[in-house]
């Protein structure tokens, strides 16, 4: 269409589009309780859980191999228990047993005395077996037992060949156990 005279355009007339959707009015109703919500948050400070990590020091560990976690701290056995690698219908039954004292937990924390080339271990005590890859850093695992019973670390796999070697970490320094090869078993006393 062509115009002679540009000035004499004539434009629509404004109406309202309607947008299927949410109503400004409920858009703002929800940042507010989103706004007040967060308030919440900030006022009242997170609920207190209270979580004490593994051993990370020689200072933290006992003069043996075992570093018993005290059967009145309910906060260590916890702790140990959630770090424990079972399912949790036996995680629940393990902590049940230690928070009553028919049962003692404690730390056993492993490293490979040699270089590390893929060793692992499981360690089995009082029924439960836990499965460990050596390596040069500290590997804690907590384990429930029964005093004067053995826990029992068990050669799986011998990563390069050579024999699995294991260690012990103490207060008085690291425990070279004796090469392992896989299926064989040496007890070690709590």
């Amino acid at each position: 269409m062509i115009f002679e005279n540009p000035t004499e355009l004539e434009l629509a007339s404004a109406t309202t589009i309607r947008r299927p959707g949410v109503p400004a009015a409920l858009v703002g109703a929800l940042v507010a309780l989103g706004l007040v919500s967060f308030g919440g948050f900030a006022i009242y400070p997170p609920a207190k859980v209270d979580f004490r990590p593994p051993p990370s020091t020689s200072a933290e560990l006992s003069n043996s191999a075992v570093t018993v976690v005290s059967p009145d701290d309910p906060v260590g056995i916890r702790s140990a228990v959630a770090a424990m690698d079972v399912p949790d219908p036996q995680r629940i039954e393990i902590e049940r047993l230690a928070l009553s004292h028919e049962r003692q937990i404690g730390w056993i924390v492993f490293t490979d005395s040699m270089d590390p080339d893929g060793d692992v271990v499981a360690v089995e005590s009082s029924g439960w077996i836990q499965h460990v890859v050596l390596t040069k850093a500290w590997t804690p695992v907590a384990v429930l037992f029964s005093t004067g019973s053995p826990i029992e670390v068990t050669g799986v796999k011998d990563g390069a060949g050579g024999g699995i070697t294991v260690a012990l970490a103490t207060r008085s320094g690291t425990i070279a156990l004796k090469i392992l090869s896989p299926g064989e078993r040496i007890e070690v006393m709590p």
